[in-house]
């Protein structure tokens, strides 16, 4: 089943100075020997993910993992800013959703259910940092007792199995009418076929039904990416290139990203499009297939809070 990328079973939460705390769960989260996150800071609350074990050698797999209703927030918050970490051997990112419809606590390869279930809360890329992070007047709003998942993505490239963890400081408060309320958008190509040894590309336009308003955009590759573009084009008018960077492997976790403002973001109006572009080397001895490659636009916008993906030029319904 193909699944709309864009780019967790215990949970530990611990709030300090936060005005709106979460419910805490008694045990503590287990961490995997040598994973040290930053502490939580003031107004932040850490989120620790449960360790991935047993990550098969050759696996490229997107792990889906439901909590309790409990370990969920106590009061309706806003998040501002958020840091993520993630354990180096074969993480690609980790994301923390609220989920609009419960289901059960377990954990399981990702389904497009689980991903039309989701809300971003926080993104990382495998190497940690804020990359991605949330730019200044904008928020991603929690609700109350809403129940969590994680989805974490994992790609061993070794010849043995590996366990995996992640975790996310989150700046919090409450629901202000000083933010806005952000979602997440990407445009997402799976026409992704290079030969061993040899180069080529990907694309993918999207053609928007009604305006959107960013406040970030970047674009998406793995290391096989040599060159992405971003294009826009007004209904009528000129192509315009809005992002244009050679590629390097260390961009796939922490992507050159445009940032605008709240006072002036950057606008899609109905009727125009927006077209992502990849280049690849492909030095290795075998096909490069999505989801091993990517190619990819993302990014927040608003107003707003739910995932929007363009997948192959389509809208979900």
């Amino acid at each position: 089943m193909m699944i709309a990328r864009p780019l967790f079973l215990g949970l530990a939460l611990a709030a300090c100075g936060a005005s709106a705390a979460p419910i805490v769960p008694d045990a503590g989260a287990e961490l995997l020997p040598g994973f040290t996150p930053a502490a939580p800071g003031p107004g932040e609350l850490q989120v620790v993910s449960p360790i991935v074990r047993d990550i098969a050698p050759g696996a490229d797999v997107l792990m889906c993992t439901y909590l309790p209703i409990e370990a969920g927030f106590a009061t309706d918050v806003d998040i501002t800013h958020v840091t993520g970490f993630q354990t180096q051997a074969g993480a690609h990112h980790a994301i923390l959703y609220q989920a609009r419809s419960n289901r059960p606590v377990d954990t399981h390869v990702c389904t497009d259910d689980d991903m039309a279930n989701s809300i971003p809360l926080g993104i990382t890329g495998g190497e940690g940092g804020d990359a991605f992070g949330i730019p200044d007047g904008l928020a991603l709003r929690a609700a109350a007792h809403s129940q969590l998942f994680f989805q974490t993505h994992w790609v061993n490239t070794t010849d043995q199995a590996i366990d995996g963890q992640a975790a996310f400081n989150l700046t919090v408060q409450a629901p202000s009418t000083a933010v806005q309320t952000a979602g997440v958008f990407s445009i997402v190509s799976t026409q992704i076929s290079v030969a061993a040894g040899a180069t080529g590309s990907a694309a993918a336009t999207c053609t928007f039904a009604r305006d959107i308003q960013f406040g970030t955009l970047y674009g998406h590759a793995h290391e096989w990416g040599t060159h992405v573009r971003i294009v826009h084009t007004p209904m009528g008018g000129a192509d315009d290139v809005i992002y244009d960077h050679d590629w390097i492997a260390h961009n796939a976790f922490a992507p050159p990203s445009l940032r605008y403002t709240v006072a002036a973001p950057f606008v899609v109006h109905a009727g125009d499009t927006v077209r992502v572009e990849c280049s690849y080397d492909n030095t290795t001895d075998h096909e490069l297939t999505f989801p091993f490659e990517m190619c990819a636009a993302a990014g927040f916008y608003f107003p707003g809070n739910a995932q929007l993906n363009c997948v192959d030029g389509g809208w979900p319904n």
